[in-house]
């Protein structure tokens, strides 16, 4: 049944008309089997089940031996969830006609409508012989065994689909999905290699094998593979803007701009490009550029709160604190536990030197996520970074109490400390540092070269060293 025939249609196909009208002046309606499917399909993807089943019943009053109406009535009956009355349906036509394999197409979608998964293979299998497209028959196999969560068994019909027809992208991408789904990488480069071996022209594996390689951290490759997607069809957005994401997780951000602008297509949808490609311009420190790609973002979509904290982001480091906080302030209502956000505008009023509602800001950003270390070591930097260093080790203090097992959190508290004189005792939380994680007194050293100075520090660590 195909129910995107009158999508964009402004009015009826003329056989409705002609229908509707000899309806209302009460005269003979006839019309062939194609036609009556005609004004079907159109009652029924309009949603006007009554109207459909009038039809359908006084077009099979015309052509009774029509087994294409009888399909179209257990089709009508299952959508209205009549199942069992559009088996029935079945099970006549399929007495007269046992080798259609349109009605064990119909009766695997009914199974699977029903939740009955393995009934629904039984029937599709008795189709795949004589079906016109049995690579979706296998598709459709496929999608049982998922619904059943068998994904070996997912995969292995996917890969039968795939045999017979290699450019069904239905089938690669729900075996992309799988392994996936699976983490089984190694997997998936191998299945997307075998079939570009047979099928080396195909845009849609090369896109995959190179999503394989991103999630086995194969960047390089992943490159060649996308590139090889573009050089079949040099339009291919997915291609251009997984390009993108590449180039920015490895920190090549003015590349990854190129590639997202190549992957935006007119009439572009999907904001989420433009918010990358401010983000990019943001960790490039071209504030202005990156507060153009935000407003794009929520031109198109207001309620975009991370858009508003890039652009909040954004008008704090062009100085413009009021907007900053203006813009932080409309985040937070979009999503009142955003811990970012939170802390965004604690570290705004810090420098704002209005500490007590920064505090308050970092309170309920902990309250929300009192596991959360990175926020009580902003918190703590914050307060240090304006000269406050007792309230600095008071908060690095309850922090220690939540979570007492985090080295970063005691290795800062010996920092400050050892900046405060107070050499014994930092003694005690940096030595519980070491035996944590020896390695990360590395950090420490960066954070504060002039410990290298300190004879109890260099002590400690030739003490601890493994």
């Amino acid at each position: 049944m195909n129910l995107n025939i009158f999508d964009k249609q402004s009015k009826p196909p003329w056989q409705v008309r002609k229908y509707e009208e000899l309806l209302r002046q009460q005269k003979p309606v006839y019309f062939d089997i194609d036609d009556f499917e005609v004004i079907i399909d159109y009652y029924f993807i309009k949603g006007q089940l009554r109207k459909t089943f009038k039809t359908v019943n006084y077009a099979s009053s015309l052509h009774k031996s029509s087994s294409t109406l009888m399909l179209k009535r257990a089709q009508v009956l299952a959508a209205a969830g009549k199942e069992i009355s559009a088996l029935d349906v079945l099970a006549g036509l399929e007495s007269l006609e046992p080798s259609n394999p349109d009605i064990f197409l119909t009766k695997g979608a009914i199974f699977s409508q029903m939740k009955k998964y393995e009934k629904a293979i039984e029937e599709y299998s008795k189709a795949v012989n004589d079906a016109d497209n049995p690579d979706y028959v296998y598709c459709n196999i496929a999608f049982e065994y998922e619904n059943m969560g068998n994904y070996n068994k997912t995969l292995e019909y996917l890969g039968k689909a795939l045999e017979i027809n290699p450019e069904n992208d239905l089938a690669i991408y729900e075996a992309a999905y799988c392994f996936d789904l699976l983490s089984l990488n190694e997997e998936s480069i191998s299945f997307f290699t075998n079939l570009i071996d047979r099928h080396p022209y195909s845009v849609e594996a090369w896109f995959n094998l190179g999503i394989s390689y991103i999630n086995s951290g194969l960047y390089e490759k992943s490159h060649e593979a996308f590139d090889y997607a573009i050089a079949i069809d040099e339009n291919h957005s997915p291609s251009w803007f997984q390009k993108g994401f590449i180039y920015g997780i490895t920190d090549d951000y003015s590349e990854a701009v190129k590639c997202y602008l190549r992957s935006i297509e007119k009439d572009e949808q999907d904001i989420m490009k433009f918010y990358y490609i401010g983000e990019c311009y943001e960790k490039m420190e071209d504030y202005h550029e990156s507060a153009k790609y935000y407003r794009i973002c929520l031109d198109r979509d207001d309620s975009f709160a991370e858009a508003w904290m890039g652009l909040g982001v954004c008008c704090s480091e062009l100085d413009d604190t009021k907007s900053a906080l203006n813009h932080f302030e409309k985040a937070l209502l979009l999503e009142p536990d955003n811990t970012v956000c939170l802390c965004l505008l604690a570290e705004t009023h810090m420098s704002l030197n209005m500490f007590d509602k920064a505090g308050e800001y970092f309170k309920q950003a902990l309250k929300i996520n009192p596991k959360e270390k990175n926020i009580w070591l902003d918190y703590a930097e914050a307060f240090f970074c304006e000269g406050k260093t007792k309230e600095a080790i008071k908060i690095l203090s309850e922090a220690y109490e939540e979570l007492p097992d985090e080295s970063e959190i005691l290795y800062k508290i010996a920092q400050y400390l050892f900046q405060q004189g107070r050499n014994h005792e930092a003694s005690y939380f940096l030595e519980e540092a070491l035996m944590i994680n020896y390695e990360a007194h590395n950090t420490l050293i960066k954070n504060y070269p002039a410990i290298l100075n300190n004879p109890t520090f260099m002590e400690l660590i030739e003490i601890y060293r493994p």
